[in-house]
């Protein structure tokens, strides 16, 4: 299908930007990479009367190194992060998980900045984000402010962004020396959507947990930390059938979605084997040289 009549903007900065929500407001929508609204305008179940183009706003773009770790730019799109090595040497576990993102169209043209402003469910990035204690900022008339990533997915396809805000960049601490980060995920086979997907960051001292968080996508309304888990497996030596045997209770107070692509017990039972796994592979990853 053909999307509604529209108008399209390109403002040339984030002034402008401003200017044109605040012009419009009520019938505007911000254009990313697109991989998500444009189809939902094809289908006309998103029908703004404004389009406005984020890719003129140069601020936008770009990733920053400093020694408290990573600031990536809303706009840079998932082929631009995949092939900044400076960038994910902070960011462990980021580069596997940005490589089981749908395919290769979609990691061309897809943005940090928008997987996480849409909201999606499904999306893999917000989980590792999530287990990376990422933060955003927004820019809105009033100023700036930086919102925990677990505080700004609020729900189905919700999140703390209001109106008249931008998500500008998306803000990475450098994990504690001695983690390790996996990411592991079950995908519906036809459209690469995480069934379950779960993102790991483990700490590592003396061969047990110091630090964990722990990130599941694709099960319930919001990709979530499992902080019942993170706790369960602090002091947890990492040797033996010790870190299987915390996530017994993984499930507990999970409220999965269940519909046509999975049922819920499906999805809680993948959620096992998935935090299985990437508890695995991140506690062997912990202690590696992962900072270049």
């Amino acid at each position: 299908m053909y999307p509604a009549e529209f108008r399209y903007l390109r403002p040339g900065g984030l002034d402008e930007v401003h200017a044109a929500l605040e012009k419009y407001a009520g019938d505007v929508k911000l254009l990313a990479g697109g991989q998500s609204l444009l189809p939902l305008m094809k289908l006309r179940l998103a029908k703004p009367g404004v389009l406005v183009d984020l890719a003129g706003a140069g601020e936008l773009r770009g990733q920053w190194r400093s020694a408290d770790g990573v600031r990536l730019g809303a706009m840079t799109t998932y082929r631009e992060l995949r092939h900044s090595p400076a960038a994910l040497a902070w960011l462990p576990g980021v580069d596997e998980t940005l490589d089981v993102i749908a395919d290769p169209q979609v990691r061309a043209r897809g943005t940090i900045g928008g997987a996480l402003a849409h909201g999606d469910p499904t999306a893999d990035l917000p989980a590792m984000l999530l287990a990376l204690n990422a933060h955003v900022r927004l820019r809105g008339p009033g100023g700036e402010r930086d919102v925990a990533l677990d505080r700004f997915l609020t729900g189905l396809y919700t999140t703390d962004l209001a109106e008249d805000e931008v998500l500008t960049s998306v803000n990475v601490p450098a994990p504690p020396a001695g983690s390790g980060a996996a990411y592991d995920k079950h995908e519906q086979p036809a459209s690469h959507l995480a069934l379950c997907g779960v993102a790991a960051v483990l700490t590592v001292a003396n061969g047990h947990v110091t630090q964990a968080r722990v990130a599941m996508t694709g099960v319930s309304s919001a990709p979530r930390r499992l902080t019942t888990l993170e706790e369960t497996l602090i002091g947890v030596p990492t040797s033996g059938s010790a870190l299987e045997e915390a996530t017994e209770a993984v499930t507990e107070g999970v409220r999965p979605l269940d519909d046509l692509h999975a049922p819920a017990a499906y999805r809680l039972q993948l959620l096992r084997v998935a935090t299985r796994r990437a508890l695995r592979v991140a506690a062997t990853r912990a202690g590696q040289r992962w900072v270049a």
